[in-house]
């Protein structure tokens, strides 16, 4: 390969990668996304929102039961609830890393805590999670 040819090899691989973004690393929310899996256990296994509270029930009104203070935990089923800032109403159910003294850290988190998909969102059942 001569010089020049080399030269122009690399600056049309640069080009690529800055125009039309041809190669490009995935997004923080792709990324986060992938890492949500429905394990051997039945439980979903997902990044989430460090620290995010946890509820008694899945109200955003309800009393704060624990929090998820890791940003990678488990959630064992989801249900319907109060509509959140995540646009939708579903909430999954999980144990907090923190309990609140006087209850048990069992409850729900709303989907926005979690870095799901949108489309898993509206129906967690159809990829393997139990409805509550």
């Amino acid at each position: 390969m001569t010089k020049i040819s080399k030269h122009l090899s690399l600056g049309v691989a640069a080009l690529a990668l800055t125009v039309g973004g041809v190669i490009s690393a995935p997004t923080a929310s792709a990324a986060s996304a992938a890492d949500c899996v429905i394990r051997l256990d039945s439980r979903l296994w997902c990044n989430n929102a460090s620290p995010a509270n946890i509820r008694a029930s899945a109200r955003l009104q309800a009393e704060i039961t624990g929090q998820l203070l890791l940003n990678y935990s488990w959630f064992d089923c989801w249900t319907s609830g109060d509509l959140h800032g995540g646009g939708n109403t579903t909430w999954y159910h999980t144990k907090g890393d923190w309990t609140r003294p006087g209850y048990d850290g069992w409850g729900y988190v709303p989907a926005q805590a979690l870095y799901t998909t949108s489309d898993f969102d509206a129906d967690p059942t159809a990829y393997g999670l139990r409805h509550c």
